[in-house]
Parts: C-alpha cells; structure tokens; sequence
C-alpha cells in the first residue's frame, strides 16, 4: 500500500481540531432542534448507535487503502427549563479491513473513550462545541456555527461540515435524512465524507445506519467490541463519568514523584 495505516491513523485522529469559522446558513426553529437532537441523540428516551461502513483511499488517485467499519454511540443530558441546549455524551470506534479480503488488519482502532458534544439554539442557527479522548490526549473544537437544515422536497435535510483554512489540512461533511413517509426507525442513515491533507493525503467516505440496540448491529462489529472493548458497549451515562475519564488522563500525564 502507498500510505501507512498508521499515519492514516493519526491523521483520523486530528478530526476535532480546531475549526475556522464558516458561511452561516442555519434554518433551525426550535421544532426542527429537537428533531435534530432526538434523531443524533435518541432524544433521552433511547441510545442510539450509528453503525457505519466505509473506504479509506489515496487522494486524488482515488487507490482504495482500506475498509474502516464501526460506530458511534450516544445518549443526551437535557434541561426542561432550557429548551435552546442539549449535550451529546458519545463514544466511538472503528476497525480496519482489507479491502479485498475482508480480514480484520492488525492496526489500532480510531477510538475516543467519550465526546461531548454542546448544541445550543441561537435564533435559526446551532452553536456546537465537542471535547474528545483519544487515548491520553483530550481535544476541543472551539464553539461554531457548522450546522444548516432544509427541507427538500418533504425531505429534512440536516447538514454539519467543516472548513481548515488553506494548507492546513481538513475538509469534513456529513449529510443526515429524513425522508417523507418513514417514521425516524434504527435505520435512518446518514452520509460522511472527509478529505485530509496533512497526511497522504487521503480521503474516506461513508454511509452510516441507525439503531437503538447494541445486539441488533452487525456481529462483525459487535463481537469484537464485546471481547475487545467493552467501554464502547454504550455511551458514557453521565458528566461524573466523563469527569472520571478526564482525571485517567491527568494522572497518566502527572510526573512520577519519589
């Protein structure tokens, strides 16, 4: 292969740096924030696992590099008496395959041991901020205004994308559906695709599928979660353990005294 998985890798793991600030588009009344919320989220009444497939490649070439498979997990934290705000707890993870073969490749997982995520309205517009652990390393997106919704055609279209300035490495988009006649079911999907420049440089797309249950996703992810990484067996359940999570990095970087 052209490019090392493992560079590919760290270049993954820059995805919450920080971002410049975009064109807004908004389109958001409070209505349309809480379809958004519960669908990501599950709204507080249910967990929900974004299960996705997809395939890493050489940029522009277009040279297929691997297979990344995997999910994100989420729950949210809600105030009644502050409709305008909503916090993701998340986790994620995904695996690498050979693209011919299938076979599971022997390089680490992209993992983050908790995202928070904030969303607050602000007029027809989502101020989102995350904070991320990926192994000892705790990262932040500073607040923006990333986010638009359109309806199109019946379809509620929910777009996130990111902007790197020039020469300093990222592009990232995911697009969200709701399509006219389903009821929000664990199979609406979503479309992500990424293009980095600092390393490769290299692009990945994706599509992703909705559940409510860790057992119904595929078994070939859910088995090795179960023997492997049981951390990601559901989102983090609260801000105490998202506290935890933050002091396990703190003392794994604290100098050792005598």
């Amino acid at each position: 292969m052209k490019y090392t998985l493992t560079a590919l890798l760290s270049a993954a793991l820059l995805s919450t740096a920080p971002v410049s600030n975009p064109a807004h588009a908004g389109g958001f009344t409070p209505e349309l924030f809480d379809t958004w919320i519960d669908m990501r989220t599950g709204g507080g009444e249910t967990d929900v696992y974004w299960y996705s497939e997809g395939l890493l490649k050489s940029f522009p070439e277009g040279e297929v590099i691997a297979e990344m498979v995997g999910f994100d997990t989420s729950t949210v934290i809600r105030d009644p008496a502050d409709p305008t705000k909503a916090t993701q707890l998340s986790r994620k993870i995904f695996y690498w395959f050979d693209p011919e073969t299938g076979e599971r490749l022997e390089r680490d997982a992209i993992s983050y041991e908790y995202q928070v995520k904030t969303y607050e309205l602000e007029g027809d517009e989502i101020v989102y901020g995350v904070e991320s652990r990926a192994g000892k390393r705790i990262s932040h997106v500073a607040p923006t205004q990333n986010y638009s919704v359109k309806k199109v055609d019946g379809t509620v279209w929910f777009n996130y994308a990111v902007f790197i300035k020039r020469g300093t490495g990222k592009f990232e988009n995911s697009d969200f559906y709701i399509i006219p006649g389903d009821n929000l079911s664990d199979r609406e999907k979503y479309q992500h695709s990424w293009v980095s420049y600092g390393v490769g440089p290299i692009m990945s797309n994706a599509v992703a599928w909705r559940y409510t249950r860790f057992e119904d996703m595929p078994e070939r992810i859910t088995k090795i979660v179960r023997e492997e990484a049981p951390l990601w067996l559901e989102p983090p359940r609260s801000m105490n353990e998202i506290e935890a999570l933050r002091d396990q990095v703190q003392t794994a970087s604290a100098p050792q005294t005598k």
